[in-house]
């Protein structure tokens, strides 16, 4: 539970709900006796900008009073769906925290201009539009309001946030006045978040405006680049212009925009900067998880002990993602702070570096992202910190991602991981005693998934979950807190719902591109394995020899064409979809493991730290898990994903075979670069040796450094620079109009419309009710058996209701179960937890929370404490 010196609200959170209301009340009357005190001074003002602070006033207290009776009403029942009464929080108290922060805004702008009108420096044009944003956004609040009690009739015999299903969004607004959006935006943007959070929010908005308009435009890089420029000053200057633009981009931009957006964050120069700002690791390196069967043993009914039939152990086969798509490797990015024993691509390292013992506990990491965005690249920036104060490794999944990769998939390869790193927890510096899922937002929901379907098959349970932000009903199902997403700057309405319908509700077109890169796939796949059979039928040279162990591997010492063709698919590194990051090219240290299924063979290949420029922490340097010997029917090769090729008319002769397979490598194998929704495409580009993401030009106290080296490092590093300052540029400047012609016209037309359509227009989809997708329709038999759960979120979040009604069902059936709400935050603060004090302080919460499941001391001897309201 929170701690009780932590105020979740303000002063929605503490004392008693008596004085909460007097308290509250009293804001009104103070903001209402000063707009009257203006109201008097102005009415004598016969100038257009007078007249419109007179009328702006009047209208200011009109609102007041509308809001004053049903802000008593709501403060009447709110405690009736709090999760515990010492963790105040639901979406009703959200929306009176709201127009709580609104008032007190308000309440010191009409307090300024009742102090400086007088005098001759006071700026009426300026003021007069301030006066009348905070005068809409208190009627937008009333209507907020409206529909709060709205939803208190549809939920007030169950007592439950979510209504039953005999309601609808549709119904909701359609009940009352349509919430004007604009408002939230302008002026008064981010008016109800923390005073560190206000201006990022401000720059974000200013840039994915400006973002639109190089996105949807016409033209070359450079006129793009100095529209941008100019757009973007516009915006800045003219809150009211980026407000009605902001809108109109959430409610008529599809998916491929909000991608493209938020991948900026994906860009060379953002890969950089948790390197240089970030805590520092010893560990930091990307893997590759071969698609191979697994079988892990049957747990207990604890979850954890081992099942056993007339004293032989049971066995769970572990299904290889395939879904939208057919198998295919997954990414992974394994962080830690130090150096462990048994940890991949450590071998070469031991004798010049200090190796620890390997941990008793692991943190499995899934990033947010609205199932379409982001990597664990771009959540790094709090990893680091995570994985120094925990002092425990963690593994952070790179799942594919929608619309490409719509639901199941992403869940299947994270399940598929969780067991590889069952299986593996050696390879990952730990003994895997204690292994805790976190996630935050989209990742979260994948990990309550996750925890679902190792207690449905049997394997062992993870020991604790720890949740922030995290959606459990993926269902347009109405709530207060979904009501705050009409004003989240970071999360718009419309945004949030093409999210979760490239996930939840993939088009035509989306599944009938996936079946087609299936079947291109599973074109290459079939042309390695008539080539591999070619060449063990093809003579001695062709047959394998055995190892140490007897098991069967390729001879690579013959070096026709045809093995030399092999040897270079074989070694291919599988680019899945978005988000990956280029593997190494040296292997000088190889380690071997058997499957335990298959007594498959598997090489982790670590770079060698010698033939590159690494980094004092030796960061971000790839490591690739390949598949080199097969003793089954099964084709294991590596192929790249999401490839545009032509596939040949016949590929069941052995020239075409061969010819195929040659002109996929020279074709696709090369190189791959970025384009602006942050996908992976080959492009043809000389080989040269891979270096670290992220390199550091000086490997100080390793090995001196000669002048020649310093400055082939010094170039180098240069020339990496300007190379990532060109990618970034390429990315914001590119365009992927997603209409042309007519439809075109009507897509700009739509974005710089003067008003703004219902938000109902969204719900036009049918969301399955899965209980994957959606934890909260778990049964009562699967989440009984959930392990220790610490939940996360804050008072503005649009998942609030969805974090306190799971929390509540777990409370239920008797499982260990906290809910913590943070103030004055938003949706996916972690992200901001190095540039805001607020930011970091829930960051250093989750970190004790993960702490506490773990069972372990953090190196931070500091307790994270959570500050007051921000208003």
């Amino acid at each position: 539970m929170m701690d009780e010196s932590a105020d979740t609200t303000g002063s929605i959170g503490s004392g008693s709900g008596n004085d909460e209301q007097q308290q509250r009340l009293m804001l009104f009357d103070s903001l209402i006796e000063l707009c009257r005190n203006n109201i008097t001074f102005f009415e004598k003002d016969e100038s257009e900008t007078g007249l419109r602070l007179h009328g702006a006033f009047v209208g200011l207290i009109d609102h007041i009073e509308m809001a004053k009776p049903l802000v008593r009403l709501v403060h009447g029942f709110m405690h009736e769906y709090d999760f515990d009464p010492s963790v105040p929080g639901n979406g009703f108290r959200s929306f009176l925290y709201v127009v709580e922060c609104c008032v007190k805004t308000a309440l010191k702008l009409a307090r300024y201009v009742m102090e400086n009108r007088s005098t001759i420096l006071f700026r009426k044009a300026v003021y007069v539009k301030e006066v009348e944003a905070y005068n809409h956004l208190m009627a937008s609040l009333c209507t907020c309001l409206q529909h709060a009690q709205t939803l208190r009739e549809w939920t007030s015999s169950t007592g439950d946030l979510f209504p039953d299903e005999a309601h609808s969004v549709e119904e909701l607004f359609a009940t009352g006045a349509v919430i004007n959006q604009y408002c939230f935006y302008g002026r008064c943007l981010g008016f109800q978040f923390c005073e560190s959070i206000k201006p990022l929010l401000k720059f974000i908005s200013i840039g994915m405006a400006g973002f639109s308009e190089g996105y949807y435009s016409e033209g070359g890089r450079i006129s793009k680049a100095t529209s941008l420029m100019y757009t973007s000053t516009k915006y800045m200057l003219d809150p009211e212009l980026r407000a009605r633009r902001i809108v109109n981009i959430s409610q008529n931009s599809n998916v491929d925009f909000c991608k493209a957006f938020w991948f900026l964050a994906e860009s060379e120069m953002m890969h950089s900067l948790p390197s240089f700002v970030g805590f520092k690791v010893k560990v930091n390196r990307v893997i590759t998880i071969p698609p191979e069967p697994i079988q892990l043993p049957l747990a207990t009914g604890t979850g954890t002990g081992k099942a056993t039939n007339n004293g032989k152990p049971v066995f769970v086969d572990i299904p290889i993602p395939k879904s939208h798509g057919g198998a295919a490797p997954i990414k992974a990015r394994l962080i830690s702070a130090v150096k462990r024993k048994g940890m991949i691509g450590e071998r070469s390292n031991s004798q010049r570096s200090t190796i620890h013992p390997a941990s008793r506990g692991m943190v499995f990491h899934c990033h947010g992202g609205g199932f379409v965005a982001q990597s664990s690249k771009s959540h790094e920036s709090y990893l680091r910190e995570w994985a120094v104060t925990l002092n425990v490794p963690i593994l952070s999944i790179d799942y594919s991602l929608a619309p490409e990769a719509p639901f199941p998939r992403a869940l299947e390869e994270v399940f598929y991981a969780y067991c590889w790193a069952l299986r593996n927890c050696e390879l990952l510096g730990t003994t895997g005693e204690r292994i805790i899922l976190a996630g935050d937002s989209a990742g979260a929901n994948l990990n309550l998934g996750c925890a679902m379907k190792a207690i449905e098959l049997g394997v062992r349970r993870p020991d604790g979950i720890f949740l922030a932000y995290c959606p459990v009903l993926i269902s347009f199902v109405p709530s207060p807190a979904r009501m705050l997403c009409l004003m989240d700057p970071l999360l718009p309405f419309g945004f949030m719902m093409r999210c979760l319908k490239a996930y939840a509700c993939p088009s035509r077109e989306v599944l009938e591109e996936n079946r087609k890169r299936h079947e291109q796939r599973q074109a290459i796949v079939n042309a390695g394995l008539q080539l591999r059979n070619n060449n063990v039928t093809g003579g001695p040279s062709s047959v394998g020899r055995q190892d140490d162990n007897g098991n069967q591997t390729p001879d690579r010492s013959d070096s026709g064409d045809d093995n030399s063709m092999w040897e270079q698919l074989n070694s291919v590194n599988t680019v899945q979809n978005q988000h990956l990051s280029p593997v190494s090219d040296t292997a000088s240290d190889t380690l071997a493991l058997k499957s335990q299924s298959l007594g498959n063979t598997i090489d982790i290949i670590s770079p060698d730290e010698s033939n590159t420029i690494t980094s004092l922490e030796e960061d971000s340097q790839p490591i690739t898990l390949q598949q080199v010997n097969l003793n089954t029917e099964r084709s294991n090769v590596t192929v790249v994903d999401d490839l545009d090729m032509d596939m040949p008319s016949d590929i069941s002769s052995e020239p075409n075979t061969n010819q195929y397979v040659s002109d996929f490598i020279e074709r696709y194998v090369l190189d791959t670069t970025t384009n602006a929704a942050g996908e992976i495409e080959p492009i043809l580009r000389p080989v040269s040796r891979s270096q670290s993401e992220e390199n550091i030009v000086l490997d100080i106290g390793r090995e001196a450094i000669s002048v020649q080296n310093l400055q082939e490092r010094v170039t180098s590093a240069a020339s990496n620079f300007v190379s990532k300052v060109s990618s970034t540029l390429n990315s914001i400047t590119a365009s992927k109009p997603i209409a042309v012609g007519g439809a075109q016209a009507e897509l700009q037309s739509n974005l710089d419309a003067l008003i703004a359509r219902s938000p109902s227009d969204e719900f036009i989809f049918h969301v399955p009710k899965d209980s994957h997708l959606s934890p909260y329709w778990a049964s009562d038999a699967v989440l009984s058996q959930f392990p220790p759960t610490k939940i996360l979120t804050v008072v503005l979040d649009p998942c609030l209701d969805d974090c306190v009604m799971f929390a509540k069902r777990l409370k239920s059936l008797n499982r260990p179960v906290s809910l913590d709400i943070l103030p004055g935050l938003p949706h996916g603060f972690l992200n901001f937890a190095t540039i805001s004090k607020e930011a970091h302080e829930g960051s250093k919460l989750c970190v004790q929370r993960i702490a506490e499941l773990l069972e372990i001391p953090t190196n931070d001897g500091e307790e994270p404490t959570s500050k007051e309201g921000c208003c």
